[in-house]
Parts: structure tokens; sequence; C-alpha cells
């Protein structure tokens, strides 16, 4: 695969309809549930009963657009600008997982949201992890020779959160930005991350996407849990209180 286009046109999705042949799956869903760790389970929806798994483990794949704009809304709470052009989502209900795949118009240039349920604890951790994990993958996706990189702070509703900004070159020296990142999305950590070629890359359009970003409100439904996890103890409490006169008055 070239190293131009992360998202192969030539290997596109499988309608939902039919997920099931050997080389119907693109080669992008293939290279991002590896990077996950889900090189098995990639390995089982190429092969032979991979229909009959898919179908048990809740794994849907798509190209409707307005399905992967309802599983991005899932995701998180973001505005994406229309130059990144809806190609695929994923989602897994057995690992609550969902994922919406954009091409960028100009070419080359790919965005990729998901979201797994996992916890917001750690979150800096996770986005190194993935990071790392992309570039460890040295095949059917771009390589980028990282050339400078930076990490930015960005306030969203009272929360500050880091964004990695990269620049680099492929194999063929073509140059790119790279930008990744991780925040509270609406059912646990949501991820992001892109590569467009550098002719293309549009700083503010990036950064106005990010500062898009709305975080779920947590403070109301926090103060519930408490104030229910503190009634136990109080209502403890006042027996002992009322024992004590007594053994006084003895």
């Amino acid at each position: 695969m070239s190293d131009d286009n992360f998202y192969s046109e030539e290997n596109d999705f499988v309608p939902e309809s039919s997920l099931q042949p050997k080389q119907g799956m693109s080669t992008g869903v293939k290279v991002l549930l590896a990077l996950l760790g889900f090189g098995g389970l990639c390995m089982l929806l190429c092969c032979g009963g991979g229909f009959y798994f898919a179908k048990q483990a809740g794994i849907k794949i798509t190209q409707n657009k307005a399905e992967i704009k309802k599983l991005k809304d899932e995701i998180a709470d973001i505005t994406i600008p229309d130059s990144f052009e809806p190609q695929a989502g994923v989602s897994m209900k057995f690992l609550n997982m969902r994922m919406a795949i954009y091409e960028y118009d100009p070419r080359p240039g790919e965005m990729v949201l998901l979201s797994m349920g996992i916890a917001d604890d750690g979150m800096l951790d996770m986005d190194k992890e993935f990071r790392k994990n992309m570039k460890n993958q040295n095949q059917n996706h771009r390589d980028l020779t990282i050339t400078k990189e930076e990490q930015r702070e960005f306030d969203i509703d009272g929360e500050t959160i880091k964004f990695n900004f990269a620049e680099g070159t492929d194999n063929n020296g073509k140059e790119f930005h790279q930008v990744s990142g991780v925040f509270p999305g609406k059912s646990g950590a949501a991820f992001l991350f892109m590569q467009i070629a550098s002719d293309n890359y549009d700083e503010d359009e990036i950064v106005g996407m990010i500062e898009s970003i709305k975080l779920p409100a947590k403070g109301p439904k926090d103060e519930i849990e408490n104030d229910t996890e503190k009634e136990p103890a109080v209502e403890e409490a006042k027996p002992a209180a009322e024992q004590a006169p007594q053994s006084d008055s003895k």
C-alpha cells in the first residue's frame, strides 16, 4: 500500500449486510484493530467463520455517512469540519468500542476518532501508548519520521487537555502534520488521531476543532453519588450516640 493514503480505496469497507468475506475488510480497519491489540480479531474477520463471530460479538461496519455521524456523536461532542469526509464507522458491542474514520479533502489526510469505554484516569499515558502503537505498525499505513514535536494544552470546559502536535516525513519524503490526543468522551476516554499532508494542513481549522470539544457534565452526578455514600454512615452513628447517656445513668 502506498504511503500516500492510509485509507485504501482499493479495499473499501464491506457493507453492514455483508461482513464476511475474507478480503472484503478494508486495510484501514485491519490496521486500526491491530494497533489496538485486536490482531487476532482481525484475522477472524478476514478468515472463515468471521461473519458468525462478528454477529455474535456485535461487530458492525458501515460506510453510511449518517451512521458514521451517529457514532461520532456517541463518542464525543466535537464539531468536525466539512473538509473531513466520513469514510467508515466501526462498533464492537462486546468491547463498548466505537470508531469513526474520516478522510481529509484535499488528500492525502486522515483522521480517526474512537472510544473504548475506558476510564479517563491516566489519559496522557493512553495517548502515548496509542501513538507508540501507531508507530510500531510498519505495514499498511503511513509511518512518519518525526522531525518536530510539541505538546499543547487546551482549556476545555475548565479542564486542561493536552494534544500532541508533530511534523514528519513519510518514506517518500513527503511532509505531514500529525495531531493526537485523549480527552473525556461520552463513554470514557476518546482518542483523536490525524495525519494531514503539510501542503494542505490548516492549523486554525484543527485548533478550532479541538476547541469545539465539549466535555460531558459530571458535577451534579458526582454530588448525588457522594450524598448517597454519606447517608449510611450518618444513620449508623445515631444509635451509638443514643446509647452513650444510658451507660452514664447506670
